[in-house]
């Protein structure tokens, strides 16, 4: 890495680290600390979210929320696909927990792809969020401010959202259920219980906070994805059935 890479990289660190130690209230947080990991991925994720492409609404507009469903279930199934090779024994568990951890993201690209088109697609929904999204409604814009944003007031609700953790399934379903303004009847059981393991996975190589280390098969990555499957169905259908009755 050049000098000119390696001081931007300890720039855009040092911006991190001070916003991870506000946010934790502790001006010694490190890595050590247990929230640590998941304030960091919240830090890219904002970043990402300021550096979306001017394309980034169109495609939205262009898509229905049908094809974000039927976009995950292609690759849900390409997953399942590969439970299907056989595999050494020495690379199964690795391949099996790394196919734990994807099913989840695919889950979580379908709920942030959601939320963002039901936003740009639909006025209704696009005011629900505003006024009653709690990471929305407080935050206060300038008229000037908005002028700018090519995309006005969507373009900052957008970018908010894309501040959330999508994997925190009890927060999704808040802002899913103030976006639509209804309830939603999901089980959410299952999938929060598989967050909670993906992110163990993810962040300590499949260690709980303990030590302990926890056992991914292929038994496991196939229920993790029926699961997910039937969570991301029942989202689905409760969105479209009213618009389809």
């Amino acid at each position: 890495m050049s000098s000119i890479k390696e001081y931007m990289f300890d720039i855009r660190y040092e911006e991190m680290r001070q916003w991870i130690c506000e946010e934790l209230n502790d001006d010694e947080a490190d890595e050590d600390n247990p929230d640590w990991a998941e304030l960091e991925e919240e830090w890219h994720n904002m970043q990402a979210s300021n550096e979306e492409p001017a394309e980034f609404f169109d495609w939205y507009k262009r898509h229905a929320h049908s094809d974000i469903h039927q976009t995950f279930h292609l690759q849900i199934s390409k997953l399942k696909d590969l439970l299907h090779i056989a595999l050494p024994d020495f690379n199964e568990e690795t391949f099996y927990k790394m196919t734990y951890a994807y099913a989840v993201t695919l889950m979580e690209s379908f709920l942030a792809d959601t939320v963002r088109s039901l936003i740009i697609t639909d006025e209704k929904y696009f005011l629900n969020a505003i006024n009653k999204v709690d990471g929305i409604k407080a935050c206060k814009f300038t008229i000037s401010q908005i002028a700018k944003n090519k995309d006005g007031a969507k373009g900052f609700a957008i970018s908010e959202l894309s501040k959330l953790m999508y994997h925190n399934i009890e927060k999704v379903m808040a802002v899913l259920k103030a976006i639509l303004g209804r309830d939603m009847n999901t089980d959410i059981s299952k999938v929060c219980a598989i967050t909670s393991l993906r992110h163990d996975i993810v962040h300590r190589d499949g260690k709980k906070t303990d030590g302990q280390l926890i056992m991914v098969d292929k038994e496991i990555a196939e229920e993790t994805i029926l699961h997910i499957e039937e969570f991301v169905n029942s989202i689905a259908e409760q969105i479209y059935a009213p618009k389809n009755a």
